[in-house]
């Protein structure tokens, strides 16, 4: 462990950043990195939610040439992907060779083409959570059930089969007649639902406060957590040969 900024950075090729999602206490950490870093040093940022363009708008034009996202999905030391920013700012040299790097680590890059809110990893997932609360929220099943038919439906199915070769393999034809008939009647709200904004206001976070949507007291966050681990194990195991 190093707690000395200058020290710590001096002498790398990369650096990830890593604090929280405040654009200003961002952009204060990268005006100190350009300060300490070699020229050529890339800055990575493993935001979720800020614009890279707004994170480094105040560095000068050529380290911006080395400023890039790396979005390590959560828990990172499991899941494979991360979404790496491929906005037109950096060479294509360097690209490659971060993007190599973390091919090299184990990991699963993808190429994120704009500068979009929440990228595609956290689109996706978003997307599919606003679907799954209101379902809750208006009564159509109970969390286990609608858990349930994730796990054991479309999530079953994509941990080893993306959404465009699904469709491919359903028949096109088909996808659109059944979104024609699906997508007036789905949620599109613009903001967190009204069920899960009452939690919160309860002060039921989830696992951290011993109740969300399920009941975690007597230590049962603890082993919920532990099992939680394990699948992704198995589950990182088995996406070996894909």
């Amino acid at each position: 462990i190093c707690r000395d900024l200058k020290e710590a950075v001096e002498a790398v090729d990369i650096v990830v950043e890593a604090v929280t999602e405040k654009l200003g206490i961002k952009k204060t950490l990268f005006g100190e990195l350009d300060k300490y870093c070699r020229p050529d040093t890339v800055f990575a940022s493993n935001t979720s939610s800020l614009k890279l363009s707004e994170m480094i708008e105040d560095l000068p034009e050529e380290r911006k040439k080395y400023c890039m996202v790396t979005h390590w999905y959560n828990p990172a030391y499991l899941i494979p992907v991360v979404e790496l920013s491929k906005f037109g700012n950096m060479d294509e040299e360097v690209f490659s060779e971060v993007y190599d790097f973390h091919v090299k680590s184990g990991k699963k890059p993808v190429k994120i083409l704009k500068d979009v809110t929440g990228m595609i990893a956290n689109r996706l997932l978003h997307a599919l959570a606003r679907e799954a609360f209101r379902l809750v929220e208006e009564g159509v099943g109970d969390p286990e059930d609608v858990d349930d038919a994730l796990k054991f439906g479309p999530c079953f199915r994509g941990a080893t089969t993306g959404m465009m070769e699904v469709a491919d393999l359903g028949g096109l034809d088909v996808w659109v007649m059944a979104e024609d008939n699906i997508f007036p009647a789905l949620d599109c709200s613009d903001k967190a639902c009204d069920m899960m904004r009452e939690k919160v206001s309860c002060g039921d976070f989830g696992v951290k406060t011993g109740r969300g949507f399920y009941d975690y007291s007597d230590g049962k966050g603890e082993t919920v957590k532990k099992e939680f681990y394990k699948r992704l194990i198995t589950q990182l195991k088995a996406s070996e040969n894909y």
